[in-house]
């Protein structure tokens, strides 16, 4: 009769792996622990100073003496350092999980920086910097967008109507072929308009001053720019008023020019048929101040915060062509200038854009 061999097989013990702290907080404590070394050896310098001082003998009586005094001392600064450097990695390790996530992407994290605490300055910083991130993604997504939306139309259409007329088989008349090639000719201004913003506004961005500098007449300027609109403004049947006093100023004519073209197309572009457009122009104290002012549908409170942001255009079903970047030339340009642009509006009561210039 055969016996089963059974072996007891005891099982393993398994060993915890003691739990690592995470790199902040180590990194911190061996800090602290190195300054709390620090202050045992200056303890002890001053105790060997003061024996040389007098010119004493150490015993073992000063010895007691000595260590009686620096054990309570390095108790005391091991204690504050361990009190320091929970209160520390708190703060620290919040930091270090709000910048994690920024780098993965999350710019939306924020740190409550308003309590009373030594990184209230720094998380505010963060914040800032977090927002302005945060900004600037919005601005490559926008651009990404808009800019792609605005330059496949005009080439679409362009490639399109080329086509039908290099297939033209007779059946295109002569009128059809001459509206074919009128929207290939405005498809062709608006595609050479959107590259030319975008230029400008890189060359507006690397600008620092504005070198080219001429006094000229400013209110004559105004005037000239009316009349180099003036079809589109009569065509809508719009009011033109033009309320300017006499002013000189020193900048560079081609570049206001932009700027007072921009405006008042934007003016006349969103004002319906047989509203009004008025501009002025005032001196006041130190600046001229022009007002570009409209009566068209205006711009909601939420979008007047906007308004001049780079690729941001109110109009989001593109009804209105345009790459969003008229209104943030504007005010780079003003910015050269030293001066300042606003906007006051209300839905359905129209808008009016204040320029305000220093006067030299």
């Amino acid at each position: 009769m055969c016996k089963d061999n059974k072996q007891t097989v005891k099982p393993k013990k398994i060993k915890k792996k003691k739990e690592e702290l995470p790199p902040l907080r180590k990194n911190l404590s061996a800090m602290l622990t190195l300054q709390t070394f620090f202050v045992l050896l200056v303890v002890v310098a001053i105790a060997l100073a003061m024996a040389m001082m007098y010119r004493t003998v150490l015993t073992a009586n000063h010895l007691y003496g000595i260590l009686s005094m620096m054990v309570p001392i390095v108790l005391l600064v091991s204690l504050i350092n361990a009190t320091f450097s929970r209160i520390m990695y708190k703060y620290l390790n919040d930091l270090s999980s709000a910048m994690t996530k920024v780098a993965d992407g999350d710019f939306s994290v924020r740190l409550d920086a308003e309590k009373k605490q030594p990184f209230r300055e720094v998380y505010r910083d963060f914040n800032t910097m977090a927002e302005e991130l945060g900004g600037v993604e919005m601005l490559k997504n926008d651009f990404i967008n808009v800019y792609s939306h605005e330059l496949r139309t005009p080439v679409t259409a362009i490639n399109g109507f080329a086509e039908m007329l290099l297939k033209n088989d007779g059946s295109v008349s002569n009128e059809e072929a001459r509206s074919y090639l009128e929207i290939i000719a405005s498809e062709s201004r608006r595609l050479a308009d959107l590259i030319g913003n975008s230029l400008l506004m890189s060359k507006l961005d690397s600008q620092k001053i504005i070198p080219d500098k001429k006094t000229y007449s400013l209110d004559e300027q105004l005037r000239r720019c009316s009349i180099l609109l003036s079809s589109q403004w009569q065509e809508k049947e719009l009011d033109m008023t033009m309320d300017l006093e006499e002013a000189s100023y020193t900048g560079d004519p081609d570049l206001m020019q932009h700027l007072w073209l921009n405006l008042m197309t934007n003016a006349i572009k969103y004002t319906p048929k047989n509203g009004s457009v008025t501009v002025t122009l005032k001196k006041d104290a130190n600046f001229l101040v022009v007002t570009v002012a409209d009566t068209g549908k205006g711009i909601a409170p939420e979008e007047r915060e906007r308004i001049f942001d780079r690729y941001y255009q109110t109009d989001k079903s593109h009804t209105n062509r345009g790459l969003g970047l008229g209104l943030s030339i504007c005010k780079r340009i003003v910015q050269l200038c030293n001066g300042s642009i606003s906007v006051e509006s209300k839905p359905g009561e129209g808008s009016a854009f204040i320029v305000r210039l220093p006067m030299q």
